[in-house]
């Protein structure tokens, strides 16, 4: 074989039908990319129209609504359009897609492509066989068909639906031109709504980042009111629904109430209600009705204003003297009459209005919010002499009001008359002439007592006041009284102030003021009126005696009851009946017949001893009864200046202190004892000795009342001596009355004669 070579050359007709296969994929390539991006932009076109047309997003949302079209068509015109068209399309590649189609070439096409594009050389004997190759495949080329290697139908089925899209834009905007340029204006971030048949508005709600909002109370309720426009072109839908999501994700729908029927040229809209019942939480919805929709409504749920603290600073009226005073309260306070105060009231919520209401008077208070912290208000307050019943509606920033008016009750605490609670110690309801009346117990004032004084009135004569040197000058209650002294002379005159005549009746009283100056004049306190019997020294001292005579015989009768408590104690049985050693039986009284007895004697033994503690025990207290009467008896004689040192040593050191001595030790020491009696005798211990201290206790005791009552016999006997000398000094003044009127009728005889 020779080594010489020379170029294969492709024929022509093979030439040409590369090509054509060549312009045919890039035509078919072309169009499929075209109607790609159609289809996307056609579907981009109608889908905006309708997202924007149904649910009118935000511009910001149509924003990225727009980003998202474009990124889209970028995206297909790239993939499907621009890398195709400008791929390469070798000659080879052609070649092995007319092979995979058309078998019967037997490679006969991709040799000589091969052949001619690699400028292969070959022996002489080869090149014949090229050749031969060669022109089997280009007298292949008639045969073929390039349209078998396309599928056309998917490419038409494109096409057609881009052509559609692509078509009916073309026909809205020439059918639809003010739609089409509504549609542009909102490609444009137009913030216009569409225009629409139902045209649906809601009241109560404000625009808050986006959402329509309305603030409701913490379970309350809310009543949702929607109006369809039936104005122009508008019409009422049948139907308006709320569909609604919560907090926690859950969601649900409900059918909103017509209310009426509205008719076009009357009314101006059909009104459509709702009641949303003890929200709890935040709530999302949006309104549907026909073709219109309002979204992004939102119930916002805040608590109910609520306060949380109360105070009140209160200025007291001048005539107090008292310093200001700032203190809480819960509901209701009390303030002085006259007093100025001011409220202060702390809630849990941001205030934009607040009313204090009176209903007694129908007016409101004027209240003031704090600036600094508008949780917090005041309003002022005159006190006067009623209470006051105040109503407090409270309105949050966010337009929550109170469930109830907070209610406050101010109560007016009335400055009341000065409280005298005194009575006459020492005295009793008759007195002589030149008696000390001494008075005993308080008088009391809220705001301190100013004066103090003794109205008294002789007979039917006019009251007179006598003013004590002492005065309380504003103390809050005075228990220290100087005496009312009827001896009292005038230091100028030097005669009594009250001159009194035994017969005659004295009214007293103790009296008080305070400082009020509010209304009219200052309030005065009286005491009870004590009315006293003005008596001669004789007749004082008889009715004393009385007295004495009435005290010696409880005297008496507590001595006697003495007496026969120690003849119980005596009688006491004090033998053990039983010893240790005696045998128990079942029946003692079978076995021994004195049991029964022995035993219902220790009985009436303990009976006894019980009585007797009793009884000391109530001799106690009236022995010291009597001791104190014999005590006022000495003092009325001290009041009323008729007492000597020798009747007061008598009643005092013979009968009342030796009374107390016997009613607060001895008697008491007898009731120790008889106690350790009783004890002894249950437990047969000591019996015996406590026995006899106990008769030794009361032996003493009864030797001590027989001397107080000898005592009382000789004050009797020194009563009636007294009575003997007050009989005699009388029938003197007597006697010489009647001898000084014997020698006023001589006189008169002899100045007759004359």
């Amino acid at each position: 074989m020779s080594s010489a070579t020379l170029p294969l050359k492709m024929p022509k007709r093979v030439i040409r039908k590369v090509r054509s296969l060549r312009w045919l994929v890039r035509l078919y390539v072309g169009v499929e990319g075209l109607a790609s991006v159609a289809l996307v932009l056609g579907i981009a076109f109608w889908a905006g129209l309708w997202i924007d047309w149904a649910f009118e997003p935000s511009p910001q949302l149509r924003i990225l609504l727009w980003a998202a079209v474009l990124l889209a068509t970028c995206y297909v015109a790239v993939r499907y359009l621009f890398s195709r068209a400008i791929a390469r399309l070798p000659n080879t590649s052609l070649a092995l897609l007319l092979e995979r189609n058309y078998p019967e070439l037997k490679e006969s096409l991709v040799t000589t492509v091969e052949a001619a594009e690699r400028r292969r050389v070959a022996p002489l004997g080869d090149k014949s066989l090229l050749e031969q190759t060669s022109q089997t495949a280009s007298a292949a080329m008639g045969g073929i068909q390039l349209s078998r290697i396309f599928r056309f139908r998917p490419l038409i089925w494109k096409s057609c639906v881009a052509i559609a899209l692509v078509g009916s834009v073309v026909a809205f905007a020439f059918l639809q031109t003010e739609t089409f340029g509504f549609w542009l204006q909102r490609l444009q971030l137009s913030s216009a709504p569409w225009p629409r048949l139902v045209q649906l508005s809601v009241v109560g709600f404000e625009e808050r980042d986006g959402e329509l909002v309305a603030t409701v109370a913490r379970d309350g309720d809310f009543q949702l009111q929607t109006y369809a426009s039936i104005l122009g072109e508008h019409s009422a839908p049948e139907q308006v629904e709320i569909r609604y999501r919560l907090a926690d994700g859950r969601r649900g729908r409900h059918s909103m109430t017509r209310v009426g029927e509205a008719l076009p040229g009357r009314d101006a809209s059909q009104g459509f209600q709702y009641s949303f019942n003890k929200v709890a939480d935040n709530l999302w919805f949006d309104i549907v009705g026909g073709d219109d929709r309002i979204r992004s409504l939102r119930l916002h749920v805040v608590e109910r204003p609520q306060i949380v603290g109360t105070a009140i600073e209160c200025e007291y009226p001048a005539y107090m003297q008292r310093s200001a005073l700032s203190k809480s309260f819960s509901g209701r306070v009390e303030l002085p009459e006259g007093a100025q105060a001011v409220c202060r009231v702390e809630t849990n919520q941001m205030l934009s209005e607040v009313t204090v209401h009176e209903p007694a008077h129908q007016h409101d208070l004027p209240t003031t919010i704090d600036t600094g912290n508008s949780q917090t208000f005041s309003f002022a307050l005159d006190i006067g002499i009623e209470d006051r019943v105040l109503l407090l509606t409270m309105r949050s920033r966010e337009g929550i009001e109170n469930r109830e008016p907070y209610r406050i009750v101010v109560s007016a605490v009335r400055d009341e008359p000065p409280e005298v609670s005194v009575r006459v110690r020492g005295i009793s309801s008759a007195v002589t002439p030149q008696a000390t009346i001494p008075f005993v117990g308080s008088v009391l004032d809220s705001y301190g007592v100013e004066e103090v004084w003794f109205e008294y009135q002789v007979d039917q004569e006019k009251r007179e006041r006598r003013i004590p040197s002492f005065q309380p000058q504003g103390k809050l209650a005075v228990t220290q009284f100087e005496p009312f002294d009827l001896g009292q002379a005038d230091p100028e005159s030097r005669s009594r102030l009250v001159d009194l005549q035994p017969g005659q009746k004295l009214s007293l009283a103790v009296q008080a003021r305070d400082a009020y100056d509010l209304h009219g004049e200052p309030h005065i306190g009286s005491s009870q009126r004590f009315l006293l019997d003005i008596v001669t020294e004789s007749e004082l001292r008889a009715q004393l005696e009385k007295r004495e005579l009435g005290l010696r015989q409880r005297f008496e009768a507590i001595h006697e009851k003495m007496t026969g408590i120690q003849v119980l104690v005596t009688r006491i049985q004090v033998e053990q009946p039983f010893t240790d050693q005696q045998p128990e039986t079942e029946n003692p009284e079978t076995e021994n017949p004195d049991a029964g007895e022995q035993e219902r004697l220790r009985e009436r033994d303990r009976l006894r001893i019980g009585g007797a503690l009793q009884n000391v025990t109530q001799i106690a207290y009236e022995t010291l009864g009597v001791s104190e009467g014999f005590e006022d008896i000495v003092e009325e004689l001290i009041n009323n200046r008729v007492v000597t040192e020798e009747l007061k040593r008598r009643l005092i050191k013979g009968i009342a202190e030796p009374l107390r001595e016997i009613g607060e030790k001895m008697l008491p020491t007898l009731e120790e004892k008889i106690q350790a009696l009783q004890t002894a005798f249950t437990n047969q211990q000591s019996l015996e000795q406590a026995h006899r201290l106990t008769v030794v206790q009361g032996e003493a005791i009864l030797e001590a009342m027989q001397q107080v009552m000898n005592r009382m016999l000789e004050l009797e006997s020194y009563n009636e001596l007294v009575e003997l000398l007050r009989g005699i000094v009388s029938e003197h003044g007597q006697l010489q009355e009647q001898t000084r009127a014997e020698r006023r009728k001589k006189l008169r005889s002899l100045l007759d004669e004359e």
